[in-house]
């Protein structure tokens, strides 16, 4: 875990075999959009590029809607 934000535990996902084994056909695309990881105690899961997107996706989660 690299940090808790406002109740999200955040790390770097690229440390993770299972990632690198799901993203090996399109590690250059897919990779750099997971590549931070954020889980809620709900166990929901969010995904971003970096620190600063994972925190702003928390913060503004009405902005990132799917």
């Amino acid at each position: 875990m690299i940090e808790n934000y406002k109740g999200w535990d955040i790390k770097l996902n690229w440390s993770e075999n299972k990632f690198f084994k799901i993203q090996t056909n399109n590690m250059d695309t897919c990779s750099k959009g997971k590549k931070w990881v954020g889980v809620d105690l709900k166990g929901h899961i969010i995904y971003g590029s970096s620190l600063k997107e994972i925190r702003h996706i928390i913060d503004y989660p009405k902005l990132h809607n799917k």
